[in-house]
């Protein structure tokens, strides 16, 4: 062996230091794996989301058409009942 030679111990410990790098890799991709996944459940989820918002604002749209149907039916009973209702309760 020449002087330049590594000496088997310092081989060893290159040998386990690129052990946990691999490891610390591995771990890192499955985490981001598990990343993807949740992301992926996610958009899901704000998908779900954004279809009850859109129920949502057809309820409320309904809601308002009745509304005004309700007033305009109330404002023509009125007009024509009006008279008769204020003669009976003495208005």
């Amino acid at each position: 062996m020449t002087d330049t030679a590594i000496p088997s111990s310092e081989i060893l410990e290159l040998i386990r230091g690129q052990a946990r790098l691999e490891a610390k890799i591995d771990n890192f991709f499955s985490a981001q794996t598990a990343m993807k996944a949740e992301m992926d459940s996610m958009k899901t989820d704000i998908s779900a989301v954004k279809a009850d918002v859109a129920v949502i604002k057809s309820q409320r749209t309904v809601l308002f058409a009745y509304g005004s149907a309700l007033v305009t039916a109330g404002s023509i009973a009125w007009m024509l009942f009006g008279e008769k209702i204020k003669k009976i309760f003495g208005i």
